[in-house]
């Protein structure tokens, strides 16, 4: 039997804590021995032929797709430029044949009534083609009436606190039922040609957008107009607005107010034919 100083180490500090304790010490051992052997070259690694062509071909496609993008860039900001030059000279255009076409109407209606003046006998025709422009709208009037500003409730935060182009409609309707003979409605004339809705976000008339508060003008007799505006049904509903909404409406009696006309342009113009007569 072995003494007790020559026996293993297992059989002194019990086996479980032997192995324990003693798990990692010979497999560490066998590796730094290992890397000890090798030295501290680090070890290259090839990738080889088949990587290297990876490589080029995902080079390639890189080169290429910036190269394309750098192309389609240049070619939109040309088209991009090209568009706002076209899109500015039809502006100009535009401009150009509307004033054109002021001037030719201007030159029209003098000699009309140049023409017309000069022969006593169709004095009554003149008078009737002017009564006509003033009720189609077709040319400016001047005059008394009243002028009606129409807005917003004091901070509208919905639809239901602001002014609608079905409020502008009844407000214009009322005016012609009370009376009025010719209407604008921020600057534009209002014809049977004119339309007052909402487009885009904003109401609209005679396709040009309008922005509060809505100020309309109204030539007629500025002395009956508000009270007869007032016994309307239009009116009475606008009361109601301004009652139970908050809506703001203030009429104003004005000496002398300026309408202008109205470009006003026919859609279809059609000769009837002439039957015979037997």
């Amino acid at each position: 039997m072995a003494s007790p100083d020559r026996l293993p180490p297992q059989a002194t500090m019990g086996l479980l804590d032997y192995l324990s304790s003693h798990t990692l010490d010979e497999d560490y051992a066998y590796v730094c021995e290992r890397k000890a052997s090798r030295g501290t070259e680090r070890p290259r690694h090839r990738i080889g032929l088949v990587g290297a062509l990876v490589m080029a071909v995902f080079a390639l496609l890189v080169i290429t797709a910036a190269a394309q993008t750098s192309r389609n860039s240049v070619s939109d900001e040309r088209q991009r430029r090209e568009l706002v030059t076209q899109v500015s000279q039809a502006r100009t255009q535009l401009t150009a044949e509307r004033a054109q076409l002021a001037r030719l109407k201007g030159e029209t209606a003098a000699l009309e009534e140049r023409q017309l003046s000069s022969d006593t006998s169709a004095q009554g025709l003149l008078d009737n083609i002017r009564l006509l422009g003033v009720k189609a709208g077709t040319i400016p009037v001047r005059g008394a009436g009243v002028r009606v500003v129409a807005d917003n409730a004091p901070g509208a935060n919905s639809p239901r606190n602001e002014v609608l182009d079905s409020d502008l409609q009844k407000l214009v309707n009322g005016l012609w039922e009370a009376g009025a003979e010719a209407i604008s409605l921020n600057g534009q004339r209002l014809t049977t040609l004119s339309t007052i809705r909402l487009a885009g976000g904003a109401i609209t008339v005679n396709a040009r957008s309008l922005s509060r508060p809505y100020v309309v003008s109204a030539i007629g007799n500025r002395d009956t107009l508000p009270a007869r505006f007032a016994e309307t049904s239009s009116g009475q509903a606008w009361l109601d607005l301004r009652r139970e909404v908050g809506l703001r409406l203030t009429i104003t009696s004005v000496a002398s107010l300026r309408l202008p006309g109205a470009a006003v342009s026919l859609r279809y113009a059609n000769q009837e034919p002439v039957g015979e007569v037997s």
